[in-house]
């Protein structure tokens, strides 16, 4: 059985930015991911905040244009700009980046990789046919909305927005991304995201599901999965009468984004980061610049724990990614629940609940 100071349970950019972390802490690290291609498919609108530059390096190679601003599309057919400086990714590229990054930094990586069970200090894992042992002194669940370990530590997300994205040619080249709030969009949006000669457009719509079951709900025969294709495919008529795109999809991508705020993300030996903390803002679904910063506190805090034999100095870690995004987060929630009870009057509650006006940032109450 071999043995490791961490385990680290998905390779994304929490995944990779906690493994990287902990190697560099001098910690042995050992990362798996169930895809057979880190980085793919591609589960992402792949915009980020230009704020990321700040705590990540993000090589030339990944980003495939700047962003200036959003639109935001109201019900009413109101039209409003917001400065929004950031970038779109490829997110293959990102995502690969960070991993070979953890890699340098002394990483081992085991890909095709499945977490079966964990007995006593033990954690079974799956490569393609082949059974392996491991003993890590800490595990970290960075394994997306539905985590393994988050089931190990009972924290897990239940509330969802499932989304469904097609990547599809553009008319002409823009610097703006674009989200669109229509009634059938339920507690979510549709939105434009350009990159280069094409774009990523999808929405997003509220699903309360009776289980937290990923493939039950990305089935293509399920029910959910076929309304939200069938509303999709409608919006992409509307821009492409409206002149914008070209229905002609290159690509398909689907996936639920937690949407009930953070849990729990400390339990004895384990932690949580990123969706699969809860660590998603509520409202816009964005979740990279949250994955990435707490993903270093989460290894850089873990290491501390494991090298001093202190599993108790864990609780920094849910101290400090609180101090950071606890209150943003919060917020989301707090607007979420205002703008779901209030569906039916999204002209008139989407400035308290929208991140484009100053009503969202502003007196609590409604």
């Amino acid at each position: 059985m071999s043995q490791y100071d961490v385990l680290v349970v998905g390779a994304g950019p929490a995944g990779s930015s906690t493994a990287f972390a902990a190697a560099k802490a001098g910690c042995s690290v050992l990362m798996v991911d169930k895809k057979k291609v880190l980085g793919q498919p591609v589960q992402c609108a792949e915009y980020v905040p230009r704020l990321l530059l700040s705590r990540c390096s993000i090589s030339k190679n990944s980003i495939v244009q700047n962003i200036a601003s959003m639109m935001t599309h109201l019900p009413n057919g109101e039209i409003i700009e917001t400065r929004s400086p950031g970038f779109m990714l490829d997110r293959s590229i990102f995502d690969k980046e960070l991993a070979e990054n953890a890699r340098d930094a002394g990483v081992e990586i085991l890909s095709d990789t499945t977490c079966l069970a964990r007995k006593g200090g033990k954690v079974m894992l799956k490569q393609g046919q082949i059974n392996l042992d491991v003993e890590p002194s800490l595990v970290v669940g960075a394994d997306g909305p539905v985590s393994t370990v988050g089931q190990w530590m009972g924290s897990v997300n239940k509330e969802f927005i499932i989304g469904l994205q097609y990547t599809l040619p553009l008319t002409e080249p823009q610097e703006h991304t674009e989200v669109f709030f229509q009634q059938e969009f339920f507690g979510g949006y549709g939105w434009l995201f350009p990159k280069g000669d094409v774009a990523n457009v999808g929405i997003g719509v509220r699903l309360n599901p009776k289980d937290g079951n990923q493939k039950t709900l990305l089935n293509p025969h399920n029910t959910d999965q076929h309304s939200l294709r069938k509303k999709l495919d409608i919006f992409v008529k509307q821009l492409q009468d409206a002149g914008r795109v070209k229905n002609k999809p290159v690509s398909t991508t689907g996936g639920l984004i937690p949407v009930g705020g953070t849990l729990k993300s400390v339990k004895n030996d384990m932690l949580l980061v990123g969706d699969a903390a809860g660590h998603t803002d509520a409202i816009t679904g964005g979740g990279i610049p949250q994955a990435v910063i707490c993903g270093e506190m989460a290894g850089r805090i873990g290491a501390r724990a494991v090298l001093k034999g202190d599993m108790g100095l864990l609780n920094e870690y849910e101290v400090e990614w609180k101090g950071f995004f606890g209150r943003s987060l919060e917020n989301a929630v707090e607007k979420r629940v205002i703008l779901e009870s209030h569906w039916d009057e999204l002209d008139e509650i989407i400035d308290k609940c929208w991140v484009a006006f100053r009503g969202y940032y502003g007196n609590r109450n409604f």
